[in-house]
């Protein structure tokens, strides 16, 4: 495995993740982020979705050992999605630096915890997860359809992570 390819495409899947939540979160005002959608006490609207995924990839950041910042509350639209930037930032600049023990996918344990790769893949397929979710409530809530015109990003997303595992089995596997 070459090193730097794969901090870039760890940090490219990331990327592309955070422009399909962009795309989904496109056209929406405060109404479509605050409408009531459950009952439950931290999920139930769009902000609360978001909420929870920004302090999904802070939690298991952490748990890594690299902090990519300190647990927040979602009191508004702004505060989530300049927590959603900031994360990224980090994100990044802790693919970009930590060791190469660090990339290699190696899941919590009663020891230790993830390393930065599976915290990043991990809160990947999570952010994937949720946006599915409101991309769904979108529709439940009444919120403008999404322009057909863009590249699909979610597609772009998930072959992110294909591409990655492509390459990580091209390495290991010779035929």
């Amino acid at each position: 495995m070459d090193e730097e390819w794969y901090r870039k495409m760890l940090i490219e899947a990331h990327h592309n993740q955070r422009m399909h939540m962009e795309r989904i979160l496109e056209g929406l005002n405060d109404a479509h982020f605050l409408k009531e959608v459950t009952n439950e006490e931290r999920l139930q609207n769009i902000l609360g979705i978001f909420w929870h995924i920004a302090s999904a990839e802070t939690y298991w950041f952490h748990k890594s050992g690299h902090s990519i910042g300190p647990k927040f509350e979602a009191e508004s639209i702004e505060l989530v999605m300049t927590k959603l930037s900031d994360n990224t930032e980090r994100i990044v600049e802790v693919v970009n630096t930590c060791s190469l023990e660090q990339l290699r996918i190696v899941p919590p344990s009663p020891e230790s915890g993830p390393s930065v790769s599976w915290a990043l893949l991990r809160t990947f397929m999570h952010g994937i997860y949720h946006t599915g979710q409101v991309a769904k409530i979108r529709r439940m809530i009444g919120a403008p359809e999404l322009s057909e015109e863009k590249l699909s990003s979610w597609s772009l997303a998930v072959d992110s992570v294909v591409n990655l595992i492509h390459g990580l089995l091209h390495d290991a596997i010779q035929f």
